[in-house]
């Protein structure tokens, strides 16, 4: 695998970049549904690379299964976008775009949600069903399943390993299972067994519907790392059978209620188990203006404290919230001072800005609430970022 720390065209990469941690970029999705880099051309990509380029990045993170799927894929579990575009030039966009990022000293991750699927291709009983998600509509009903089944691990399993086969030029996977953690009526049994091995109490019925046990529950939290971990080898293993020597990574979801501040995983069991795999995590619903240092804890010095390899994935190009939350309680402007003081103070190994510009709505990004944040497109709010990222790390 190659250097992060690259030269570029014989100029090494150390820059205002850099003063604030080794790997640095961007993470979007070529994902139907999701906004942002979904709609790129080559075009828009180039430009991309430009920048990051020009601004002494290093790093990409492409999410390529989310919700719904970017990417030309053989599984038939998956669903299918002939309009994506991606999918529409039979993955060789995103190829090309791997070569062009390897040119400029940027080296390209791929990610995949792994545990949600469209509901018509599965037999097992999903947690959460829905249509219209983060305030978009789908053709189809998505479904969220946890990792107790051989049929979710098997098809969590086939992508990771269909991924790297695809593009064996991806320097990294990172592994996404959000949601895993909620309770099902079959998950208790299962629970139980693990439980009696492993002395912890045992549960006699399911919660109740409308406050079922969640990750922060501290044995049921460890349950839900246990089947994570399993997960992740698994994936190791077949990833690895493949030739693929990239770096491994899983998304560590955070939550956040008024007195409550949570981490999903057991991050110390989560390393003991699967030493190779390093920790992405996030400021839940990206506003600090509440607990603010606490979410911190829990995004970067927890997996820090735990020995994990740190990915910090603070606010880019991205307007996320739903209709009736917007605008966010801070500016994206003040959101990225918060988060360069942060990252500044608590020196993850890695950051990746979610959302890289705009050429298209979703979830992630309106272009109407881009323009009232001040900026006429996608490129003009990321050559901001840049620029604001330039001077505070040479100030």
């Amino acid at each position: 695998m190659s250097n992060p720390r690259k030269k570029l065209h014989g100029r090494p990469t150390e820059s205002a970049s850099h003063v604030l941690c080794d790997e640095h970029g961007f993470w979007d999705y070529t994902t139907p549904g999701s906004g942002g880099m979904e709609r790129y051309t080559r075009d828009d990509h180039l430009l991309l690379l430009d920048d990051m380029q020009a601004a002494g990045m290093n790093s990409l993170l492409v999410v390529v299964k989310w919700m719904t799927t970017g990417y030309r894929s053989n599984l038939p579990f998956v669903d299918q976008h002939p309009t994506n575009v991606v999918t529409a030039s039979d993955n060789q966009l995103l190829r090309d775009v791997i070569a062009e990022a390897d040119k400029r000293g940027i080296e390209t991750w791929l990610g995949a949600n792994v545990n949600i699927y469209p509901t018509a291709k599965m037999k097992t009983q999903a947690w959460s069903t829905a249509r219209r998600i983060f305030h978009v509509d789908f053709p189809f009903e998505i479904s969220s399943y946890d990792l107790d089944t051989s049929e979710v691990q098997d098809h969590a399993v086939a992508m990771s390993r269909e991924l790297v086969t695809l593009f064996p030029r991806a320097a990294g996977l990172m592994v996404e299972v959000e949601f895993c953690g909620m309770e099902m009526p079959h998950r208790i049994p299962l629970y139980n067994r693990w439980a009696k091995k492993n002395g912890r109490p045992p549960f006699a019925k399911v919660a109740h519907p409308l406050n079922p046990r969640l990750p922060d529950i501290a044995a049921w939290r460890d349950y839900a790392t246990f089947r994570r971990a399993e997960l992740m080898r698994k994936i190791e293993t077949a990833v690895r059978s493949k030739g693929f020597r990239g770096q491994l990574s899983t998304l560590c979801e955070t939550g956040r209620l008024p007195y409550l501040i949570t981490q999903d995983v057991n991050l110390e069991m989560f390393h003991a188990a699967c030493p190779n795999w390093a920790a992405v995590s996030y400021e839940c619903s990206y506003n600090k203006s509440r607990n603010r240092y606490g979410m911190m804890e829990m995004a970067i010095e927890e997996p820090k404290r735990a020995g994990m390899k740190t990915y910090y994935l603070p606010r880019g190009v991205m307007t996320f919230a739903f209709p009736e939350s917007w605008p966010l309680p801070l500016s994206i402007q003040q959101s990225w001072q918060l988060d360069l003081e942060d990252i500044a103070r608590f020196r993850p190994d890695g950051v990746w800005w979610f959302g890289s510009g705009h050429a298209g709505d979703g979830a992630h990004i309106h272009l109407s609430r881009l323009r009232q944040s001040g900026y006429k497109d996608g490129r003009a709010a990321r050559r901001a970022l840049l620029k604001k990222i330039a001077a505070f790390g040479s100030a």
